[in-house]
């Protein structure tokens, strides 16, 4: 069980950095465009907030889905306890509006930059190999 934690925690960290992106995303076009739909602040809130009880928790295994629920969000009951899911929920949320968003008001090409730049970010939270040799 060990092991599964520091490997939730790890992906935590990567995670943090895909929200970093993702809010940077959030900024740029929010500076371009009128408005972006409620449901992203709500979602980069929730998982930031997330991320940091995946990060100080001392027992992720000791979790409840009221815990993890606790946090607002988009995906609020989707995951049970398993906050990397909930986070990697809330984290693909964002990322589908802002692309649609930037589709809608900005056009295809830059659309287009927006999602290699994110996929950038998914990049580090492919799921963790262990080693058994």
């Amino acid at each position: 069980m060990l092991v599964e934690e520091e490997k939730a925690r790890r992906q935590c960290e990567e995670l943090e950095k895909a929200w970093e992106v993702l809010n940077g995303a959030a900024a740029e076009l929010g500076s371009k465009i009128v408005s972006l739909p409620p449901d992203v602040y709500v979602s980069l809130r929730g998982a930031k907030s997330l991320i940091s009880l995946c990060k100080s928790h001392p027992k992720l295994s000791e979790l409840t889905p009221r815990d993890v629920d606790a946090h607002e969000g988009f995906c609020v009951a989707c995951c049970g306890s398993d906050v990397v899911a909930r986070i990697k929920c809330e984290l693909r949320n964002v990322e589908d509006l802002l692309i649609l968003k930037a589709m809608n008001e900005l056009g295809s090409s830059y659309a287009m930059r927006l999602q290699q730049r994110t996929m950038k970010a998914w990049e580090a939270t492919k799921p963790l190999g262990i080693s058994t040799s």
